[in-house]
């Protein structure tokens, strides 16, 4: 019989699994968008293309001042910060971005000092999918421990953040599952039947342009084994 204690700290270590994957799960990478309100009451849109490497953020924020590189860009846990450089009437000054990411939004605070005053503002950025950025036909190659490619094609059509479509292999062709696109990050499954069971293949992979990159894993041997995958845009 186990022991209280031992039950208690079981449930402890499944609770902290969880908030790891779910953090994992996270990623800033992608297209936001926000507006601001002045104190005179006008409105200006600006936009950020983000990317996330591990806790780096790199990218750039285009608003009424122009485009500028963000720098300092850290993401800890579900904490985004970083700052922009921004310069006015021939005064340079730095706009301190800093948030919390949760899905697709960010909700935080913006400060910067100007004139020897500091002035802070809400700030609510939301995530924009990227329309038809994953949609169209895709040349694959699974590859193999010993260098060898299994060859594909991967047919993708997608509505906002989520992918449908279909993988084809030697002329057969399965439809995908759970296909979501956040930022550049692409999942999605694929089941297929092998000697009477069910064969899962779990796709991770990221969009770049006209190349996706990633992993495949899959118990297509009976045992979990994960692959390099690749895919080039069809032309």
């Amino acid at each position: 019989m186990k022991s209280p204690l031992f039950k208690l700290f079981a449930a402890y270590l499944s609770f902290t699994l969880f908030a790891l994957v779910a953090c994992a799960a996270e990623t800033a990478s992608g297209d936001w968008k926000w507006s601001i309100t002045t104190q005179n009451g006008d409105t200006f849109e600006s936009t950020a293309k983000l990317k996330q490497e591990g806790e780096k953020l790199t990218g750039t924020i285009n608003g009424r001042f122009g485009e500028s590189e963000i720098t300092e860009g850290t993401v800890k846990g579900n904490e985004v910060s970083f700052k922009v450089k921004r310069e006015r009437d021939g005064q340079a000054f730095v706009i301190k971005y800093s948030g919390k990411l949760a899905a697709d939004t960010i909700k935080g605070k913006t400060e910067f000092e100007r004139d020897g005053n500091t002035t802070t503002r809400d700030w609510e950025a939301k995530r924009q999918a990227t329309k038809g950025a994953a949609a169209g036909s895709w040349k694959t190659a699974l590859i193999l421990p010993d260098g060898n490619r299994i060859e594909g094609t991967l047919n993708l059509k997608q509505n906002g953040d989520k992918l449908t479509g279909s993988v084809v292999l030697n002329d057969n062709e399965t439809p995908i599952q759970e296909g979501v696109i956040a930022g550049d990050n692409i999942n999605f499954k694929v089941l297929r039947q092998r000697d009477g069971r069910t064969v899962t293949s779990k796709y991770k992979v990221k969009l770049s342009g006209d190349t996706l990159k990633g992993k495949v894993e899959s118990d297509w041997s009976g045992d979990w084994q994960t692959l390099d995958w690749e895919g080039v845009r069809a032309k």
